[in-house]
């Protein structure tokens, strides 16, 4: 199907460059309703990605137009010449400013580590499913359902500069809700899990904490109304809250102005009282479904720091962003990696605190810093006794937080991310439910 593609790309007279990226996914998956199997099911699938350019002047200005289409393997020659020549229209009409493919380079990246590596990953299902299910012994709670998928991905990247590389990939999502009775007032609870290994061990942690914190919510008052409050970030609002600084140094969005970011310059603003960032990418991260040793574009990926102590050191992002900016290609990394602070999450809870564990949605907004989410779990510690509370909702921005803040020592992974596990804000106010 490749050398298809190739000879209609190769004859058409309306294209100058092109890529084709190549996904062979082989797929197992299984759904339960409490503890029995639902549907089991695998697959083989092919997907065929094909990006052409089209090189042009207006005016004096060099641009380099491009569009992108899927082929399907069922399609007859006839019919994939006319989906590219249709794509080779639609290229020569953008007016992208112009930049290069990328070029075979002679680094050769580590290959990616997984256990699911060692055999068929159809294989893993039943140590798979011992390890969700083995948290599910309460009398009072319990999985409602779940759905768990594992993809094996071998990736291949040709482009018409020479560049033809390949590698093998795996990534596994479990979707599951638990349940939690009491005091005849029942409560659930969604969860997404992504991961590309086998740790038993995280999966066992990751439902047994649900099952708690639905729990916590049986037996959680409304949220009071808060002013000026010491906020304890746990968890999924971590992340959230550090890929605000992942995405500002990113060269598309400095190259769009969403970002204003300068290099050299403390992102944090100058006289911190707190933790300073310090954030690498981490294109080989274990565990991580986002993990690549190629971008999209095949340029191959390396470790690289982003900021040190607040201040930063690189942009990251593709070649052609990286070309417009004229900095050095990083390629597009996904996995992002940010040091732990000066705290223990102990010594953030000996003064009166809201320590947020859960929200119906949680949001940053990478262009203004503005952060806001809908409380479903926190625990309030009034200086005397702590109680789970659900309700209200959380605003503020973190341009008015970030010259303030501690990021715990204990860390966490949340697939793509590894960074602290909590980290402290002041003087938040807090809509009460």
């Amino acid at each position: 199907m490749i050398q298809l593609i190739k000879s209609v790309l190769l004859k058409s007279k309306h294209i100058d460059d092109w890529k084709i990226v190549v996904k062979r996914i082989h797929s197992c998956e299984i759904f339960f309703i409490k503890k029995e199997v639902d549907m089991n099911r695998g697959k083989f699938v092919d997907h065929f990605e094909v990006t052409v350019y089209k090189n042009f002047e207006n005016n004096g200005v060099k641009y380099k137009g491009s569009s992108t289409t899927k082929i399907h393997p069922s399609m007859s020659f006839s019919e994939i010449r006319k989906k590219i020549e249709d794509t080779a229209f639609a290229a020569s009409l953008v007016k992208n400013q112009y930049y290069s493919l990328v070029q075979p380079y002679n680094y050769i990246p580590p290959k990616l580590k997984s256990n699911f590596s060692q055999v068929d990953i159809c294989e893993w299902i039943p140590s798979l499913i011992e390890a969700i299910f083995r948290p599910d012994n309460k009398v009072q709670g319990c999985i409602n359902s779940c759905e768990l998928f594992i993809n094996r991905i071998h990736t291949k990247i040709i482009n018409s500069a020479g560049v033809d590389v390949s590698f093998e990939s795996y990534e596994a999502d479990l979707d599951f809700i638990t349940n939690w009775t009491e005091n005849e007032k029942e409560i659930e609870l969604y969860r997404n899990i992504c991961f590309s290994d086998f740790k038993p061990d995280k999966i066992y942690n990751e439902i047994e904490n649900m099952l708690i914190m639905s729990k916590e919510k049986a037996l959680a008052i409304p949220t009071p109304s808060l002013s000026n409050q010491t906020i304890l970030l746990t968890g999924q609002p971590v992340k959230d809250f550090f890929k605000y600084y992942y995405l500002h140094a990113n060269a598309q969005n400095i190259y769009e102005k969403t970002s204003t970011a300068k290099l050299n310059e403390n992102v944090q603003g100058e006289n911190t009282l707190g933790d300073l960032i310090n954030m690498k990418l981490d294109p080989y991260m274990n565990n991580s479904s986002m993990s690549k040793i190629y971008d999209n574009d095949g340029y191959p990926l390396k470790q690289i720091v982003i900021y040190e102590n607040g201040i930063l050191k690189n942009y990251w992002g593709t070649h052609r962003f990286s070309n417009y900016l004229d900095v050095e290609t990083t390629g597009y990394i996904e996995n992002f990696v940010v040091e732990g602070g000066s705290k223990s999450i102990e010594a953030m809870k000996v003064s009166p605190y809201l320590e947020l564990l859960a929200f119906s949605h949680f949001e940053v907004n990478s262009l203004t810093g503005d952060f806001a989410g809908e409380i479903r779990l926190g625990k309030y510690f009034d200086g005397n006794k702590t109680i789970p509370v659900s309700g209200g909702s959380l605003s503020g921005n973190i341009k008015d937080v970030q010259n303030k803040i501690y990021f715990s020592k204990m860390l966490q992974q949340n697939n793509n991310f590894i960074g602290p596990k909590t980290i402290q804000l002041f003087n938040i106010n807090i809509s009460g439910s």
